[in-house]
């Protein structure tokens, strides 16, 4: 499959979200980008937000005419074939502070391949809703990733809000994430059951830019 090549100019998109955007090369005033026909989208997901977000990534791709793949990876096996994907988007939630482990394992045991592959990263979680939070959020959920990799080199990094949705936590998990969003609420204001953080135009606007 032949690709279409351009040359474009280096921009930074990061007021979409607090995720940075790194492009490769030497000239740092322009890149040599691909037209992106077949994405790879392989995330975790522990309460089903995540999925959500993936799901309205595929749909926002298909719709810009890129034939999308995704793959949950607790559940399914991802390809082996990376280097036939124009973009290899991987992501995760984030609880208690930590990524799921099926994408960070994915990571690792194709680091060789990801390193020759257009990359992209994000994470979905509570933080990406704190403007106070977001820059320790970038750094303990995407750079510090990058910085474990060597060779692993995003062209982009997305923080996405996340979903609180006490109803699915245990008790013991409930309790303690309504005690830390309570602290952070005006006194007197009780804590909803549900709080949803993610801005939809945004995660489509991150796509596009991705592929356009």
């Amino acid at each position: 499959m032949d690709s279409v090549v351009a040359r474009m100019k280096h921009r930074d998109t990061g007021d979409l979200f607090p995720g940075r955007n790194i492009f490769r090369g030497e000239d740092t005033s322009t890149v040599l980008m691909l037209m992106i026909e077949k994405a790879l989208i392989c995330y975790g997901s522990r309460y089903g937000t995540t999925t959500e977000v993936v799901q309205e990534m595929v749909k926002t791709a298909e719709g810009l005419g890129t034939k999308t793949e995704a793959v949950f990876l607790k559940k399914d096996r991802p390809p082996t074939n990376l280097h036939e994907y124009d973009l290899v988007i991987i992501g995760s939630g984030i609880a208690a502070g930590q990524w799921t482990k099926e994408p960070l394992d994915f990571i690792k045991n194709n680091l060789d391949l990801l390193s020759k592959t257009r990359v992209a990263l994000f994470v979905v979680c509570g933080d990406a809703g704190s403007p106070e939070k977001c820059g320790q959020a970038q750094v303990a959920y995407l750079d510090k990733i990058v910085e474990k990799h060597p060779g692993f080199s995003p062209i982009s990094t997305a923080l996405i809000g996340g979903v609180f949705d006490f109803k699915k936590y245990n008790f013991g998990v409930r309790a303690l994430v309504k005690k830390i969003v309570k602290a952070q609420l005006p006194p007197g204001e009780e804590v909803p059951e549900k709080l949803d953080f993610r801005d939809w135009d945004k995660i489509r606007d991150w796509i596009r830019q991705l592929l356009q």
